[in-house]
């Protein structure tokens, strides 16, 4: 009795063994390839189909390799490359691709890693073709979209018959290498303090001359002011003097009266003012008398 039960459990287990072993899950992710034998009998959910879910393969005849539907993606880097100006630059690039047609692929490259490394002698060897024909401005800020789409299709040629579809090829970034790099930079920094010392020192030769023209016609607005005021004084004076005649010519006693007043108003002092009484005009007569005298 012991052996039967014990011939059970080995059977037992050996079936649950085999059910596991015969039923295989797809995700909506992924591409199941059923092999029989090592050949390729079964594709399931293809690209183009829509066949996730749970699957029944027979039991140590079949194995099922699972592969990506969805896109991938291959980061490239360190490129050198030398451009038609001969000027080296580093290039760092991404590809994505993906599983067209899982036979093919399985067929010709029969792994990811393997079909990864194919893509990357083949993309390195499209950019370096594609950058070799251009000048460094046409790549860093010039035809780099046209040159990115020629690239994918140089690799999409070369990778034909594979089962592999390239989506996309990026440059991501085109710099000249770490020792040139250096010497670029210090060659553009002198230029610019070159340059900004020249806008400097024409800067302040304009401000040399904006501050003599300023002063030129400060001169010369002074000496118009000065010569204006001159001509308004003398036509006052012309004014004054015509008044003054015309009073005279009215009444000569009394203006050579008040002439002799202002006089001995001068003789006391600034701002001194006389009291002149009917009778006599005190100190201030020998200046009228002289007035009356001479006229003045």
């Amino acid at each position: 009795m012991r052996i039967f039960g014990w011939l059970f459990a080995i059977v037992a287990v050996l079936a649950v063994i085999i059910a596991l072993n015969s039923f295989y899950t797809v995700r909506q992710d992924q591409q199941a390839l059923v092999l029989q034998f090592g050949d390729p009998v079964e594709v399931r959910n293809a690209p183009g189909t829509d066949q996730a879910g749970l699957y029944f393969k027979v039991p140590i005849a079949q194995q099922v390799t699972i592969l990506d539907r969805k896109n991938i993606g291959l980061d490239i880097s360190d490129i050198e490359v030398l451009a038609s100006d001969q000027r080296r630059l580093t290039v760092d690039a991404f590809v994505r691709w993906r599983i067209a047609d899982p036979l093919q692929f399985y067929q010709r490259l029969r792994t990811e890693e393997a079909a990864a490394a194919q893509l990357d002698r083949f993309t390195e060897s499209a950019i370096r073709e594609a950058l070799g024909d251009v000048p460094v401005p046409e790549i860093i800020s010039g035809q780099r979209s046209a040159l990115m789409n020629r690239i994918r299709e140089t690799v999409n040629a070369n990778i034909s018959g594979t089962g592999i579809d390239i989506i996309d090829v990026r440059i991501r970034q085109a710099d000249l290498p770490a020792a040139i790099a250096e010497g670029v930079y210090n060659r553009m920094r002198t230029a610019r303090q070159q340059e900004a010392e020249r806008i400097r020192a024409e800067g302040e030769e304009r401000a040399r001359l904006i501050r003599a023209t300023a002063e030129r016609e400060a001169v010369v607005i002074e000496a118009q002011a000065r010569e204006e005021a001159e001509k308004i004084r003398g036509e006052g004076d012309a004014q004054r003097n015509a008044i003054y005649a015309a009073a005279y010519n009215r009444d000569a006693d009394f203006f050579r009266f008040y002439r002799s007043l202002l006089a001995c108003e001068n003789a006391l002092g600034d701002g001194t003012r006389l009291v002149i009484g009917p009778d006599n005009l005190g100190v201030c007569d020998v200046f009228s008398n002289q007035a009356a005298e001479t006229g003045r």
